[in-house]
């Protein structure tokens, strides 16, 4: 599907859209979850505030029985116990007051393919039907507000914007700091871009987008640390974060190799959020390079804009 100059990109064919919006009222939101995977992982953990006019009104927060054990690494990472979780509600009576809290807001959230996902796959188990909420992306706002940063995971934004989250890695203290680096982040985007439709003409290529060979780093100083440095990459499908230039830009500024078709010495092929899991049931024609390329024992991996995301922050 051809992008427009909409204020939405759809995300699921029946789910809620990406906005290229700055809204004052909606409803921040995160999860802790036990793996990465929203189709075989579960939430263990949703916060959220519900913000009227860029004040927050009402609160939600609650842990979720999952009825296993989550494992030492997310204890670790969110300091949430099987214990912890053993006195939680369900999944059932967790998703349904959710539903109830968030009803027909637009959320927020940082890096929100990733809650979305799990939140639309918990809805649709538990609830039996979509997620259809509309959400907005702080890490995409965060983008655009801060270029010059590196790195623009939530505890980076935090940081560059003196905002204190005292309980990093727990759903409800995260979503209230995306929040509040929102807060600060909408007026700099309206100043740098004039207005909201600035903002969202800013998200989509000029027609004369350069070439993959053509876009070099634009830094001088690159972190050779970086999982991405000099991996060769191939972007496909509808990027989330920021458009196909701006991504094979990031991607150059740490030294990695952005390409325009997949080849031999491909590493990565690099999928956009909208619409991942269908992307991969629909195969386009770099991805059905890519997995002959596999076949034949070349080391090309195919993974998500997040999980990209997730290297290029490393």
């Amino acid at each position: 599907m051809r992008e427009t100059m909409s204020d939405r990109r759809t995300r699921r064919p029946d789910g809620g859209a990406n906005l290229y919006s700055l809204p004052v009222s909606y409803v921040a939101v995160d999860t802790e979850t036990t793996g990465l995977d929203f189709d075989f992982c579960d939430i263990i953990e949703i916060g959220a505030v519900r913000v009227e006019d860029g004040e927050i009104a009402d609160t939600f927060d609650s842990l979720v029985n999952i009825g296993y054990e989550v494992g030492s690494f997310i204890t670790e990472l969110t300091g949430i116990t099987d214990k912890m979780l053993e006195e939680a509600p369900s999944p059932n009576d967790v998703i349904s007051k959710f539903e109830a809290f968030a009803g027909d807001s637009v959320l927020l959230a940082h890096n929100a393919s990733f809650d979305m996902n799990f939140l639309y796959a918990a809805y649709e188990k538990v609830l039996g039907r979509p997620m259809k909420n509309d959400y907005v992306d702080t890490l995409r706002v965060a983008r655009k507000a801060l270029p010059e940063m590196k790195h623009h995971g939530l505890a980076d934004i935090c940081k560059a914007l003196g905002i204190s989250n005292e309980q990093e890695h727990r759903a409800a203290s995260d979503a209230i700091a995306a929040h509040e680096c929102y807060k600060l982040m909408r007026p700099m985007v309206l100043e740098r871009f004039g207005d909201e439709q600035g903002y969202k003409r800013s998200f989509h290529n000029s027609g004369n987008q350069r070439r993959a060979r053509d876009i070099v780093a634009t830094v001088a100083d690159i972190d050779e640390d970086n999982p991405l440095y000099g991996m060769r990459c191939v972007f496909t499908g509808k990027m989330t974060s920021m458009t196909r230039e701006e991504v094979q830009q990031t991607l150059a500024n740490v030294g990695g190799i952005p390409q325009d078709n997949v080849r031999k010495d491909t590493d990565y092929l690099i999928i956009g959020n909208d619409g991942f899991r269908e992307s991969l049931h629909n195969t386009s024609s770099k991805i059905k390079k890519a997995q002959a390329n596999q076949l034949k024992g070349l080391p090309v991996q195919i993974i998500s804009e997040d999980a990209f995301l997730s290297l290029l922050d490393e």
